[in-house]
């Protein structure tokens, strides 16, 4: 990774002056954004587990230099504060365990940009189909490395990244990622730091009156997994109704033995897939999607936040072993009344599956409520939001579950 920084320090000597005129300039015409929040999160079962809540205050705020000579330097930093949780509850998630508040860095780069290259090395938020900043939460997952992309042809761009390091919704310091791959879930501390290597290419098909894309990707590491990702998508627009669909295929197998216990006790190999299909229709501010998806034999892995195939609720989303999913979500946007701002969905989904060391059948359903609305004029920037979801056989474990999620938002 030295190497990389040195060649891009290099190369900005010797390039044109491309916005900011001298190191000040390059300073004082940066950007500055972020979002403040409070959110409260509880998770409520009728039996078997604890009872979680946290109730937190914080943000993200970024800054970013202008750029000078082809080169940009951003930073962000990320809080989470307690705000009162109730000690008697589990921690949800937005804080640290014991309800312990957060502050760390959560962006630190330098970026070059070049030749319809971009590359940026250090601390920087990614979304790939195999690991995502994935926001829902206060801090949004962050990961330390290196990342190519390149568009110097139409409609295609090019992308490759070499990360050693990741850091959770919770987590104060960065962690190598094998290591997340390992003692946390194979809980054996065996195994060594290993980087993620990923390649991924996607392409917009110039065709009239359609919009089309496919894109495909790559994911190694070394004695954890090796993953494979394809992706369709297109739309259209008759009138005043856009018709949309799309494909997903994911293979996922083990490399060495970091995931040798991951699932249970004794032994239990990764050789899987996810194949998934979605299709839907809006029009008039109503949006409906229909999706399902099939997993292989054994079940999807996701330490990093994985894009799944076709269904994501607020806790289920189709990944245990030999699992058929059927969902369906319907959206509405309630400017076609007047109402700029207000939108609400309901989102409905059967899972049946089986737990992967005892191949006993894990049956469930979710059902998800939300609501939210986006101020403007003199509140442009705030927003608020409610997200419930009631779930019937949490996890397969016999009994049940109910999320409730209230978000404030302020973005500038």
């Amino acid at each position: 990774m030295r190497v990389l920084v040195v060649s891009l320090l290099l190369l900005c000597l010797t390039a044109p002056a491309m916005a900011a005129d001298n190191l000040k300039e390059m300073f004082a015409n940066g950007t500055f954004k972020g979002k403040i929040e409070l959110l409260h999160f509880t998770r409520d079962f009728d039996g078997g587990n604890t009872d979680r809540q946290d109730q937190a205050a914080g943000g993200v705020f970024y800054y970013k230099t202008d750029s000078f000579k082809g080169i940009t330097l951003g930073g962000a930093l990320a809080t989470t504060n307690d705000l009162n949780s109730d000690d008697d509850k589990a921690t949800y998630g937005l804080l640290a365990g014991g309800h312990e508040s957060v502050t760390r860095l959560q962006e630190y780069y330098v970026q070059g940009d070049y030749f319809d290259t971009t590359v940026k090395i250090g601390a920087q938020e990614l979304f790939t189909p195999f690991l995502f900043f994935h926001p829902v939460r206060m801090m949004p997952r962050t990961f330390r490395g290196a990342s190519v992309v390149n568009k110097s042809v139409d409609n295609l761009k090019l992308m490759a990244f070499y990360l050693e390091d990741a850091a959770d919704w919770d987590d104060d310091a960065f962690v190598n990622m094998s290591q997340i791959a390992g003692p946390i879930y194979a809980n054996d501390g065996s195994v060594d730091d290993e980087a993620a290597i990923i390649l991924g290419a996607s392409y917009n098909l110039p065709i009239d009156g359609l919009k089309a894309s496919v894109e495909a990707w790559g994911f190694k590491m070394d004695d954890v997994i090796n993953q494979y990702y394809l992706k369709t998508k297109l739309s259209k627009k008759i009138n005043d109704i856009t018709v949309f669909g799309g494909m997903t295929y994911a293979d996922q197998q083990d490399d060495g033995d970091a995931l040798s216990i991951r699932f249970g006790d004794g032994e239990t190999d990764i050789d899987t897939f996810q194949f998934g299909v979605n299709a839907g229709v809006a029009a008039y501010g109503f949006n409906f999607t229909a999706m399902y998806s099939k997993t292989g034999d054994d079940p999807i892995y996701d330490p990093w936040g994985y894009s799944k195939a076709i269904i994501q609720q607020v806790l289920n989303a189709g990944l245990l072993a030999d699992e058929d999913a059927y969902g369906a979500k319907l959206s509405y946007n309630f400017g076609r009344l007047g109402v700029n701002g207000l939108s609400a969905y309901v989102f409905h989904a059967e899972y049946d599956g089986v737990e992967a060391v005892s191949r006993v059948s894990v049956d469930s359903k979710e059902t998800d409520f939300n609501v939210q609305y986006a101020f403007s004029g003199g509140l442009e920037g705030l927003g608020l939001r409610v997200r419930h979801a009631i779930v019937d056989n949490y996890y397969g474990k016999g009994f049940d579950a109910k999320d409730t999620r209230f978000f404030v938002t302020y973005k500038f």
